[in-house]
């Protein structure tokens, strides 16, 4: 897999340092588009924390987000064995938690399946005192759904942690609510009141923890957050107590729904073992039953080991050196899908080091993998093609990345041809099924930054294709298109492929523009990424004549439309940036050039719209138009 480098970038990348701090202040709307009040209910659940016996000890408020996490405040589940959510319909959901910061009190819980709605994060740094807020929780654990509008009163800064003051009215249960910003995004998680006071309520601001779940020392308190108390289902904290595997020796053993589980809410079963520090060791676990994972920590080891595929078929496998003597945990466990997979098992230890798989050779093919239905996903017949999108809602695969299915029946004896491209992710295109010796990887094999497999399959399937993105930047999404043609297509090997995607990269980096010209684009996450506000920039060079008045007309359907203009003689201001003078969302600026020369026109997203990409329409008239004053009401919540 490639690395993505943003040195060709050459018109905004040398002036990115700059871009993002001389960032024009941006103007507030006058009127901000309403919360789509149901939709969000959907996304809001209760938090129920259980003791060892499975009762119910407390409850409180969580929400789900965009990367498929349940959040809520970590008090909601202090001293408590377990935790389940119920969603807005009432259906109950076992939970986990995958990751957990008790002094922000904010924690990441991960449920199975999909979510009924999805809430996104907002920019909590640009709430000011006096902004409308709204909240929505469960009050008392009885009240499902009940909404609450407030201001924020002040922003503190308590231990470190920054915190919203809120009026909006909060009871015993609001814990771990969202407080959304005007356009229904999460800008803050509710987690206390002082009840001597009036609407003296408090909730942690968002900008700190909403990447909790990549934060390693929050991943390991998550983990024992629950664990350490669930009596009935074993403990991790003690390596001692385990059973031990001597280095040579097989263990069979069955993995049922009695054992414990893991902070994703699989099943694992665990062992210990002993080795001469600096000995090479393999550790082998298979099963015909699940697909399984292994999982090696402790022994001052620095980080946990985590291997899915890398012994043969599917197969896990640990080969290296343990530099200590131990004691080392063993986990025999399986993938999150399908879930809460049971059954026979094989674990062995040996001396000496094996080849452990990498993605590229992996050659599992499991019966039961091709999805949680039993069936390989969306059928694609040859000749067709089909235009998705890959959400945070998607399925995971073991490298962290989304993926989504599709299953084709091939010609016999033909050659095909499967292309995978997408202006929004860098696609790797993955594909399996009977007959193939090993499953078929591939990353830039097609035009530009595209995917693409090519040949004559060994029979008629079905088989199984896999759209999905290379591991950085982490957990990409966004549009794409699949198509499978007949015949064979030229397919570049790996040293061409990674010349012409770095190719594509830095011709698509260089922007130009005049004025009477319309040109089509697509804001990408190849796109200057500013700090000041996590939105993508794209520049756009224009030459600009001293006196010269233009019209610059930015529309999208994918974001809500943002400009500014960049160059000699300008230092900001109202006059030279827009939001929604276009109306309907749309930007439109009109401004004078104040001196001849080469000017930027920096095609962005609105204040909130965090990470968002999509294509667009850049044009640029000579002149004067009037600015509409219809307010944007799009729903940001789509």
């Amino acid at each position: 897999m490639r690395g993505r480098s943003l040195t060709p970038l050459v018109a905004l990348v040398v002036l990115a340092p700059s871009l993002a701090s001389q960032q024009p202040t941006r103007t507030a709307r006058t009127t901000p588009p309403a919360i789509d009040i149901p939709l969000v209910r959907k996304a809001v659940v209760t938090i129920q924390a259980l003791d060892a016996s499975g009762q119910l000890m407390a409850s409180g408020t969580g929400f789900f987000v965009t990367e498929g996490y349940v959040v809520t405040a970590a008090h909601v589940l202090e001293d408590a064995a377990g935790c389940r959510i119920e969603l807005s319909d009432g259906q109950q959901l076992r939970c986990s938690v995958a990751a957990s910061d008790s002094a922000k009190d904010v924690a990441m819980l991960t449920v199975s399946g999909r979510p009924p709605a999805t809430l996104r994060w907002g920019s909590s740094e640009s709430m000011k005192d006096g902004d409308e807020v709204t909240v929505i929780s469960n009050p008392l654990g009885q009240l499902p759904g009940t909404v609450s509008r407030g201001i924020i009163s002040a922003s503190r800064v308590v231990k470190g942690t920054k915190l919203l003051q809120i009026s909006a009215a909060i009871s015993h249960g609001s814990s771990g609510a969202p407080v959304l910003n005007s356009r229904g995004q999460v800008i803050g998680i509710v987690r206390s009141t002082i009840e001597a006071g009036q609407s003296l309520n408090f909730a942690t601001a968002t900008d700190a923890i909403r990447n909790l779940n990549n934060d390693q020392g929050a991943v390991a308190e998550g983990q024992v957050l629950l664990t350490t108390k669930t009596i009935a289902r074993g403990s991790m904290d003690s390596v001692a107590s385990l059973p031990e595997i001597s280095i040579g020796q097989t263990i069979t053993g069955t993995l049922s729904s009695a054992d414990s589980l893991y902070p994703d809410t699989t099943y694992y079963k665990a062992y210990q073992f002993m080795t001469t520090p600096g000995q090479d060791i393999t550790i082998d676990v298979s099963s015909s039953d699940f697909d399984p994972v292994l999982i090696v920590s402790g022994g001052g080891l620095a980080q946990t080991i985590v291997d899915d595929d890398g012994g043969p078929g599917c197969g896990s496998r640990v080969s290296q050196p343990f530099l200590g003597r131990g004691p080392y945990r063993v986990l025999v466990n399986t993938t999150t899908t399908p879930h809460q997979q049971t059954g026979r098992y094989r674990l062995s230890i040996t001396e000496g080091s094996q080849h452990v798989q990498g993605r590229s050779e992996n050659d599992c093919s499991p019966a039961g993998a091709a999805a949680e239905s039993g069936q390989g996903g969306t059928s694609i017949r040859i000749g067709a093609t089909i235009n998705g999108s890959l959400t945070g809602s998607d399925s995971l695969y073991p490298d962290n990345t989304y993926y989504t299915a599709y299953q084709f029946t091939a010609p016999s004896g033909r050659p095909i041809t499967i292309d995978l491209s997408s202006d929004d992710f860098d696609p790797v295109l993955i594909v399996n099924g009977p007959g193939l010796e090993r499953q078929i990887v591939d990353d830039d094999g097609g035009p530009g930054c595209y995917s693409r497999v090519s040949r004559t399959f060994p029979g008629t399937g079905p088989y199984r294709i896999l759209v999905n993105t290379t591991s950085k930047p982490e957990r990409q999404t966004g549009r794409f298109s699949l198509s499978i043609t007949e015949g064979a297509k030229p397919v570049q090997d790996d040293s061409r492929a990674s010349a012409d995607c770095q190719t594509t990269t830095a011709s698509e980096a260089t922007h130009a523009i005049d004025v009477g010209q319309t040109e089509q684009g697509a804001l990408t996450r190849r796109d200057v990424l500013l700090d000041s506000d996590t939105t993508y920039a794209q520049a756009w060079t224009i030459q600009g004549r001293a006196g010269q008045t233009i019209t610059i007309d930015l529309e999208s359907d994918a974001f809500d439309s943002y400009l500014f203009l960049r160059g000699p003689g300008i230092t900001g201001g109202r006059d030279f940036q827009d939001d929604d003078g276009g109306g309907n969302c749309h930007a439109r600026l009109t401004a004078t050039f104040p001196q001849t020369g080469e000017y930027e026109i920096v095609v962005n997203t609105a204040v909130g719209e965090h990470y968002v990409t999509g294509l667009f329409t850049l044009s640029v008239t000579s002149g004067s138009k009037p600015k509409s004053v219809v307010p944007c009401r799009r729903n940001s919540n789509q």
